[in-house]
């Protein structure tokens, strides 16, 4: 009895320890997953909000400085409908009452001064007149006058002269009565001289400088006018711009519509802008939209780095926030050449503004909706992909991990386009095949080849990153160029990093350049080529080999990422 049971103690023992090391054997096996054929599916998803492409725009036209802007006193509620012609918003006119009468009193001053200097005006064409019509006329005839009276003087003078000379030879003059008469012509000789000299200084002289000086004088008050006339027009022109600014206090509707204010949240290269009673705003500054409800759009921020696979034309799914289960169709409409700028404590990660039109709406979207955006950046029907992770790459070549004669083993695989979430298998497995899901869980149990010391190069042991080699949605089902990333091998990142640049640095200008690489290692080039200048200093290779040193899917993202 005592032998038996020792015997079945040994058997139970012996089963049980044959179960316990069956049991281990399957906890040791990974996870592994089944190759089979599917669509490829490349999106890129963003969040937006959704506007009208075809807004009226309600604008503050009143005139505002620098430091100052105009104070909304009311505005009718978000979301009314109004027809033409309806009071949308009222501005504060105070000031510029104030400011209106103020200038009423100057403009009533400029006019004063153009009355006064049109009666001078006015007062000098008629002195000009005056003179050349009276006063040259008054003159002349005085002077003829005495020319006449000089004149007749002289011949009076000369007849008693002739009379004396006879008297004076018949002895019945005295010698001193001949002198007196003789004198009397001589004087009036002279008076005559005298009185046409002064004619001939008047129409030689005197009229010629009054003249001018009158006319002078009708110059000098004419540009005064003007002068007058123009700062009165100014005044004027100022008071009327004044009263056109008070009439823009009051907006209204130039057309049916809905009411949306033209708000904007705070974002990291946007200041809030916030609509409302008691809200200041400037010159040209929005207030209201009357959105066209018929066109609508989303608008969303593209990261640089994926900016370059984004087209316009390509196809757009939008999911809006408010109904998840009413998908519209869209489609790119346009794409920014310039980032959007940055704030202060902006990353230094830039972002492209991108336009995705709504092809068919419904009347349930509002401007101000929040939407996620799927571009559809590439499609390739019925091709082998597999998860990221089931793919790492050694010595320049990518390799999956199959299970085969009790074993794991490493299988060599040529990859095609990457989404970051799978990857494409051109060539190396078939369907049906089954492959460990998570490499990095068993790569140390790999009997993998050893790398020269002189080969060492950076790798992460991962596909490239979506986007890492050129493709578009009309190359569907062409096997792209062979995509590799170079070996590993020992020491740090930056002794690495060194190495690659002594091997294929060939113009030493310290950056490796595409056309420098091999075909199978472009691939990484692309990833490490940050800043998009088409090559790769040290510090950017240096900066990926740390990168890729920490394990994960392509480009440090957690697995299943959204990209």
């Amino acid at each position: 009895m005592i032998f038996a049971l020792v015997v079945l103690s040994i058997v139970g023992f012996g089963a049980w320890f044959l179960l316990a090391d069956s049991l281990s054997a399957k906890e040791e096996l990974p996870k592994m997953h089944k190759t089979k054929l599917g669509s490829f599916v490349h999106d890129i998803t963003n969040n937006g909000s959704v506007e009208s492409s075809s807004n009226v725009e309600i604008t503050c036209r009143v005139k505002s400085d620098k430091s100052s802007g105009s104070t909304i006193l009311k505005i009718i509620p978000e979301g009314t409908v109004v027809k033409e012609g309806d009071e949308l918003v009222v501005l504060d006119s105070y000031p510029l009452e104030k400011e209106k009468l103020s200038q009423q009193i100057v403009c009533n001053k400029s006019e004063a001064d153009v009355i006064q200097a049109t009666n001078v005006y006015e007062t000098a064409v008629i002195a000009k007149k005056e003179y050349i019509e009276g006063t040259y006329k008054q003159e002349v005839e005085t002077i003829e006058s005495e020319i006449f009276v000089a004149m007749e003087n002289l011949s009076r003078a000369e007849e008693y002269l002739k009379h004396s000379q006879r008297l004076f030879a018949k002895r019945y003059v005295t010698e001193a009565q001949l002198e007196a008469d003789r004198f009397a012509v001589e004087k009036a000789k002279k008076d005559l001289a005298a009185a046409r000299t002064k004619m001939n200084v008047l129409q030689k002289y005197t009229k010629v400088k009054m003249v001018n000086q009158l006319e002078a004088d009708i110059k000098t008050s004419e540009a005064k006018l003007k002068a007058a006339q123009t700062s009165h027009d100014l005044d004027v022109e100022q008071l009327q711009r004044l009263k056109e600014q008070i009439t823009n206090c009051t907006l209204t509707a130039p057309q049916a519509g809905q009411v949306v204010y033209a708000s904007e949240s705070k974002s990291r290269h946007r200041e809030a802008k916030v609509i409302e009673e008691g809200a200041i705003v400037r010159e040209g500054q929005a207030i209201i939209r009357l959105p066209d409800a018929t066109k609508m759009q989303v608008k969303t921020d593209i990261n640089e780095a994926k900016v370059t696979l984004v087209k316009e034309g390509m196809a757009a799914t939008v999911i809006l926030d408010a109904f998840p289960d009413r998908p519209l169709e869209g489609i790119v409409g346009k794409v920014n050449e310039y980032p959007e700028p940055t704030g202060w404590f902006g990353s230094s990660s830039r972002v492209y503004e991108t336009t995705v039109k709504i092809l068919e709406t419904h009347k349930d979207v509002r401007p101000g909706m929040t939407a996620q955006v799927k571009i559809h950046v590439q499609r390739i029907p019925e091709v082998m992909h597999v998860p990221v992770q089931s793919v790492f790459e050694h010595g320049g070549k990518f390799y999956c991990v199959i299970h085969e004669d009790g074993k794991l083993k490493h299988h060599e695989v040529k990859i095609g386009e990457t989404n970051d979430k799978v990857v494409i298998i051109r060539e190396g497995l078939k369907v049906g095949q089954e492959i460990v899901h998570h490499v990095n869980a068993v790569r140390e149990r790999l009997n993998l080849p050893k790398l020269k010391e002189t080969d060492g190069r950076p790798g992460n042991g991962r596909p490239p990153r979506a986007g890492g080699a050129k493709s578009s949605p009309g190359a569907a089902g062409k096997p792209p160029a062979k995509a590799a990333h170079p070996p590993q091998g020992g020491g740090s990142s930056a002794s690495r990093a060194g190495q690659m640049f002594q091997r294929f640095d060939k113009n030493g200008d310290g950056k490796l350049q595409m056309d420098e690489m091999p075909e199978q290692m472009r691939p990484m080039l692309k990833m490490a080529d940050k800043n998009g200048d088409g090559a790769v200093d040290r510090d950017e290779l240096t900066a990926l080999r740390d990168k890729m040193g920490q394990g994960g899917p392509p480009g440090g993202g957690r697995p299943g990422a959204k990209p």
